[in-house]
């Protein structure tokens, strides 16, 4: 699977630049986690961009020289890449639009080029603006929009924690319960998975399954867009209390407490080391995984200071009498 940024997503915008580097910061720490995006192509011409509509990519990105971020845009975008034009697919016909939007020489047009070539490709857009990429997949026309010669789907993604997960169910997945965890602390950044899920005998003399691997990965995703819904002082927003209206309340729920009996009966099971190392965390909160009667016990609620959620337990039910 290759990736391309689409730089025609890029077209005046942002309201300020801060939101701007805000996604960028996104995209280059989803290629910092992913070898599939740091290996993403972009083209030099994602320079000339207008980022806002009295200043383009450049522009910006001179006003943040000598930090970090702009070091890393630069050795990309400006020096290193890789860049489309190093392995673009030659093309008799060369027209390429999206949207009604010519992009031939830019990645989405490489992006068709090799879906026409039934190769697997991919796309990175942000989001916003007219017309809004924020949507997949996307249709790339090859040739005239009035006389096409064809139309070929691309995947596309505006989102960097949804890019990976897609690249991790395109690769190989994990196999056994320690792969389960390190493939998920990629995929659900804001969550905590610390060693000692997978060295727990617990865990470890169980069987690995493949169902209880997916239903645990369903259950990160909605703690991590939980953790992804709150501002930095911890407050929840409406994506953060959308997922507590639907999985943290009812009969249904794929998360809930212990009972009362079974937090006095089980504290000594239910309690466990701080990854942090300060002392021990008592965590009755639960998602349950409903193969083989397992359970994912986490730190809740969460303390309005940190960015990530703390799993402390995943295997057998615990309050079994």
């Amino acid at each position: 699977m290759k990736f391309y940024l689409n730089e025609a997503s890029i077209h005046g915008q942002f309201a300020d630049t801060q939101e701007f580097r805000v996604a960028l910061e996104a995209i280059l720490a989803g290629r910092s986690r992913s070898t599939v995006l740091a290996a993403m192509r972009t083209v030099p011409e994602l320079a000339n961009r207008p980022v806002l509509h009295d200043q383009t990519f450049r522009q910006v990105v001179q006003t943040w020289r000598g930090s970090p971020l702009a070091g890393s845009l630069l050795a990309w975008v400006g020096k290193n890449g890789p860049f489309v034009h190093d392995d673009r697919l030659l093309e008799e016909d060369d027209l390429f639009h999206c949207l009604g939007v010519e992009v031939t020489d830019g990645g989405l047009g490489e992006a068709g080029r090799r879906a026409k070539a039934s190769e697997n490709s991919a796309s990175m857009s942000f989001r916003g603006g007219d017309p809004d990429f924020a949507q997949s997949p996307l249709p790339i026309v090859h040739g005239f929009l009035e006389e096409p010669f064809g139309t070929y789907s691309v995947e596309n993604f505006w989102d960097v924690d949804d890019a990976i997960a897609a690249i991790m169910e395109w690769e190989k997945p994990a196999n056994n319960w320690q792969e389960m965890i390190e493939i998920a602390r990629v995929r659900f950044p804001n969550v905590l998975l610390p060693d000692t899920l997978y060295r727990d005998v617990r865990i470890a003399r169980e069987p690995f399954s493949a169902v209880i691997r997916d239903q645990f990965y369903v259950l990160l995703g909605f703690l991590n867009e939980y953790m992804k819904g709150r501002d930095e002082n911890g407050q929840e927003g409406p994506r953060s209390r959308a997922i507590l209206k639907e999985h943290f309340k009812g009969r249904r729920a794929l998360f809930s407490p212990e009972s009362s009996s079974n937090k006095d009966d089980f504290r000594t099971e239910m309690t466990f080391p701080n990854p942090d190392g300060a002392g021990m965390i008592f965590a009755h909160w639960h998602g349950k995984i409903s193969h083989r009667f397992f359970r994912m016990h986490f730190e809740w609620p969460t303390p309005a200071a940190t960015d990530k959620v703390k799993v402390l337990y995943v295997g057998p039910k615990l309050t079994k009498a």
